[in-house]
């Protein structure tokens, strides 16, 4: 059978030198900018948008923050909390809400555990029914806070 050079060939065969294409530069970018990758490629696109590397360990805890299904549990008693606040804070479920699932804005989160000490984080894990580890939760949040500032 003899080979067509119909559209679907020339297709292939200009599928196949882009892929050339793209794996010589691949490999020369390698060669001759051997830094131009990891970690500081990372910080360079990022750093205006205030995200952050996580570690091994961040990759580890992210998972169980974001077992957060907003039955509102944790808000309850917190009124007092929000009206002093002056809408800094609006609530645990909104801080673990946005905390957990926006890295950029770590600061204004950090804002809002202002008003909430350390021992009502603790009683707001034992209500939570997805066992969302709050204390863990706003100590990596101050760690990324402080590191975005």
């Amino acid at each position: 059978m003899p080979l067509r050079y119909d559209g679907s060939m020339l297709a292939r065969v200009h599928a196949a030198w882009l892929l050339a294409l793209s794996l010589l530069r691949t490999i020369g970018r390698r060669v001759f900018r051997p830094n131009s990758h990891g970690l500081a490629l990372f910080h360079s696109n990022y750093a205006q948008d205030r995200l952050l590397p996580l570690t091994t360990a961040d990759r580890d805890v992210l998972p169980a923050f974001s077992g957060c299904v907003a039955c509102g549990l944790c808000d309850v008693g917190q009124a007092t909390s929000i009206a002093a606040s002056q809408g800094r804070y609006r609530g645990m479920m909104a801080f673990v809400l946005s905390a957990s699932r926006s890295m950029p804005d770590f600061d204004a989160a950090l804002d809002a555990l202002r008003h909430v000490d350390v021992a009502r984080l603790e009683s707001l894990e034992r209500v939570c029914p997805s066992h969302v580890p709050l204390r863990s939760l706003a100590a990596f949040v101050q760690r990324h806070a402080a590191a975005v500032s």
